[in-house]
């Protein structure tokens, strides 16, 4: 409760109706209860033997008469409150990323990937818990335009320097195609198509869970596929990195349906292969395998 000193106007904090006195100048104030619409009156010249117990280090005290107190268990409820009230601020739930303008970019960015890497269960706990539907977060979309970067220049370069391997297993009209590609195709390939594929992805993994009975929100997918999207990083390193990147995003669409939406690992498994079956068929690139 906040009231105002009669006396000195001072604001004061007080976990509970009943006599207490300022701190600033020393006056007794009963305090009224606001539930049954009593004022707060000044008591300065009545003697009367308070007790005075103190509440905390910072000097606020609790006063009350002999015979007009709370019990003992009320005083305590009281005073774990008023406790509450003194605490610090408990941090905002979520991830670290969502703490950026608490931790500066650079520290969201390190902890985030951190976070991901060392705790992806813990991660993705804690980005559920997040207060608030949110949409792509942006570091998502940073790795997401990084890894198609990474991917589309060394696609271009294995067609340029090693295309009689690579017609073996690619026809040739698709490898044209590549080779053709113009400055307007290859800024789509790698700022649009990433947006594009985390969208598209969310909504897939988010119906196929939806299908297996889950109580899932849209938005925890869209945050999901763009955090997952740290493994595109891979894709600097061409072949070995591509099949890592596949692997490790897979386990981590894995965790995290199965923390989102409370399915059993075997079907938060399902969702997964569904959504990759789907991919396949509609020729979308979704940043799993190149």
């Amino acid at each position: 409760m906040i009231i105002t000193c009669p006396r000195c106007d001072s604001l004061l904090s007080v976990p509970m109706p009943g006599p207490h006195q300022c701190k600033h100048c020393g006056a007794v104030i009963k305090v009224g209860d606001p539930l049954k619409d009593e004022k707060d009156l000044l008591l300065e010249g009545e003697n009367s033997g308070p007790v005075e117990t103190p509440l905390s280090s910072d000097g606020v005290t609790r006063r009350w008469r002999e015979g007009e107190g709370e019990s003992e268990e009320e005083q305590d409820d009281a005073q774990e409150s008023f406790d509450d009230i003194l605490a610090p601020p408990r941090p905002l739930s979520g991830v670290a990323w969502d703490r950026m303008a608490e931790l500066g970019f650079a520290d969201a960015l390190y902890q985030t990937t951190r976070d991901i890497i060392t705790a992806p269960e813990r991660f993705f706990t804690d980005m559920k818990e997040a207060a608030g539907p949110r949409f792509i977060p942006l570091y998502g979309i940073l790795f997401s335009i990084g890894g198609a970067a990474l991917n589309l220049f060394w696609v271009l370069w294995i067609i340029r320097h090693h295309r009689p391997i690579v017609e073996t297993f690619v026809p040739a009209q698709f490898l044209d195609l590549m080779s053709g590609m113009g400055t307007a195709d290859i800024v789509a390939q790698v700022f649009l198509s990433p947006v594009v594929n985390i969208i598209v992805a969310a909504f897939i993994l988010f119906g196929f869970s939806i299908l297996f009975g889950a109580r899932a929100h849209l938005h925890h997918f869209y945050r999901l596929v763009g955090f997952t999207a740290v493994a595109d990083l891979l894709y600097g390193i061409p072949i070995i990195g591509w099949i890592v990147a596949f692997l490790w995003r897979m386990v981590l669409l894995v965790k995290g349906v199965r923390i989102l939406t409370d399915l059993s690992p075997v079907r938060a498994a399902l969702v997964f292969v569904l959504y990759l079956a789907i991919s396949f068929i509609l020729l979308i690139p979704t940043g799993l395998g190149g």
